[in-house]
């Protein structure tokens, strides 16, 4: 793993487990074992940092929710396995540190998102990024009629937000089961959501 790839790994570990304040420019270089002018030779700041860190993590998520949208299974499972990327992430993490990570986007967007900018804009285009990749599952499921009428892009919305929503569940209770919950409302959260995008 060469310098830059450890400290985004690094400082994703860090951030997963504390957050973005309680983790400081000396943990991370420690914790990497490097020295401050290496980091700042990578990384003009902390905030930086981040960004890289998120924008590893929604494509790591967006290259597994795009291989399910071309596995040969039916839409509706499809859906589910959606689901199931975030929940093995959780139980993994779980199993490791002891207690459930819930979303490094989703985590600095609730810390971040109203106070810093560049993380808001990470954060959207990361969540932009994985409604694209669910979109076509969603067309799918509308060309089967379930659910019937509904815009597709409004739709891919709905499924991101009930996966943060199991997520955040996750992260609060401890249990990554819970993301698999939203698994089992996300029909019927389709089906009532409207026909077109509305801001």
């Amino acid at each position: 793993m060469d310098t830059k790839q450890n400290l985004i790994s690094t400082a994703t570990e860090l951030f997963l487990g504390k957050g973005y304040a309680a983790v400081g420019t000396t943990e991370i270089c420690k914790t990497a074992g490097v020295n401050k002018g290496t980091f700042y030779h990578f990384f003009p700041s902390k905030s930086d940092l981040l960004i890289a860190a998120i924008d590893q993590y929604a494509e790591e998520f967006k290259a597994s929710f795009s291989r399910i949208a071309e596995l040969q299974v039916a839409p509706e499972e499809k859906l589910r396995k959606l689901f199931d990327v975030p929940m093995k992430a959780n139980a993994a993490w779980r199993n490791e540190h002891g207690f459930a990570q819930g979303c490094l986007v989703g985590n600095m967007g609730l810390e971040l998102a109203s106070t810093d900018p560049s993380v808001q804009s990470a954060v959207v285009t990361a969540i932009d990024a994985w409604a694209r990749e669910i979109s076509p599952i969603v067309k799918e499921l509308i060309e089967i009629g379930d659910p019937p009428k509904i815009d597709a892009e409004t739709g891919a919305n709905t499924v991101v937000g009930l996966l943060q929503a199991g997520l955040l569940l996750a992260k609060i209770y401890d249990d990554p089961q819970r993301i698999l919950q939203m698994a089992d409302i996300a029909l019927g959260a389709l089906a009532s959501s409207p026909k077109t995008h509305v801001i």
